[in-house]
């Protein structure tokens, strides 16, 4: 049996077909009336922020930080997807990498307040709910209102997610989200930026168009990141099962944990109380002198028994291999938790529809994987030496 990463979760096609048939009848199919019902809903449920759809999350927040108008540098974490750093990049501005929290595994307030204390021409933050667990907003928001900083989410993960009963996308100045085929809310690719700012939301209305208003006569430099009528229709259907696709993920989250609990060297992502977390993925770190075997191994022994899974995130941003020459070098001795994590986590299968049968599996081959931790160890040592890379 062989258990994939991950599988989008797509809605039923009774549900989405007349959307499709309408765009096919009209031969509207890029940035037209689906994408505006999209956005409808999503800002009736982010409560009142506008929502602007995109082509994707990385397209949001490349424009997002373009018409925040930032110069100089950004703080953010390096325990991310590179994408994060790479918005940035395009906009010239200069990653600050800032260290996480040991528990959460996001961005750390006080490594934070750190940050701004040691650099100079800091002008943004920007957090990121990893896998789905939401940052610690209010905190994050005082730092930011008292430095006088602008503060961007990088929400790729956390569609669905709440702080209390507050959802995600609610805050800081603007929060972009994924609507890619392993997130919560499935486009195909997409994305959404919700924001408050009405000056702001304009401005990325006209700027996923290439700047243009509708008067073919730009007053902003855009670029093509409009979201087309096959993704917004996938989009809204999806959307609908939102609710019931973030429980599921709980649910399978806490038949992982059930499950592991009980094996020594397993710990598990914490979430405030309070909190919710979408879980877009499930990520457990390995203490290998307790649990028997390191990271590695134990993804081995399961990708031998047909179970794939992912090392999120390794390498770390900043010790890739573009960032590192120009910032992860400079950084590196203060990301500790970040270098550890990277090292030693491990992100099990997990999708809204999987079935209870795989979680006991997964379980099942860790169980197992722990039971005879000096033999797997020895025959990946061995395959290692039969096949040097």
């Amino acid at each position: 049996m062989q258990i994939p990463f991950n599988r989008p979760t797509l809605p039923p096609w009774e549900l989405i077909k007349e959307a499709f048939h309408s765009f096919y009848d009209t031969g509207h199919i890029t940035n037209g009336p689906l994408v505006r019902q999209l956005e409808l809903e999503a800002k009736d449920i982010l409560r009142e922020r506008d929502a602007i759809a995109v082509s994707c999350c990385t397209s949001g927040l490349i424009l997002a930080l373009k018409y925040l108008g930032l110069r100089g540098k950004v703080a953010l974490p390096s325990y991310t997807f590179f994408a994060s750093a790479h918005s940035l990049v395009w906009n010239n501005l200069e990653p600050v990498f800032v260290d996480v929290e040991e528990d959460t595994w996001n961005l750390s307030v006080g490594r934070l307040e750190e940050a701004l204390g040691e650099e100079e021409d800091i002008t943004a933050i920007m957090p990121v709910h990893v896998f789905g667990n939401p940052c610690d907003v209010r905190a994050l928001e005082r730092v930011a209102r008292d430095n006088g900083l602008s503060l961007l989410y990088d929400s790729a993960h956390a569609m669905g997610a709440k702080v209390g009963e507050e959802r995600v996308g609610s805050f800081g100045d603007a929060e972009v989200f994924s609507l890619s085929p392993t997130k919560i809310v499935v486009a195909g690719e997409g994305g959404i930026i919700t924001t408050a700012d009405r000056v702001l939301a304009e401005m990325l209305r006209a700027g996923r168009d290439y700047g243009n208003t509708g008067d073919y006569n730009p007053s902003l430099v855009g670029l093509n990141a409009r979201m087309s009528e096959f993704h917004a229709a996938l989009a809204i259907g999806s959307f609908r099962l939102l609710e019931l696709n973030v429980q599921l993920r709980n649910t399978i989250a806490e038949r992982y944990k059930a499950g592991l609990s009980g094996l020594p060297g397993l710990v598990f992502q914490v979430v405030k109380e309070g909190n919710r977390s979408t879980y877009k993925d499930f990520t457990m770190l390995i203490d290998a002198s307790v649990f028997g075997m390191n990271r590695d191994v134990l993804a081995w022994y399961l990708a031998y028994n047909g179970i794939d899974t992912r090392k999120y995130y390794y390498p770390p941003v900043h010790r890739t291999a573009i960032y590192w020459d120009k910032w992860g070098n400079k950084y590196d001795k203060d990301l500790p938790i970040t270098n550890m994590l990277s090292k030693n986590v491990l992100s099990l299968p997990i999708w809204s529809h999987m079935d209870e049968r795989i979680v006991e599996l997964v379980v099942e081959r860790i169980n197992e994987a722990h039971c005879k931790a000096d033999e797997v160890t020895s025959e990946y040592l061995k395959e290692k030496r039969d096949n040097p890379i």
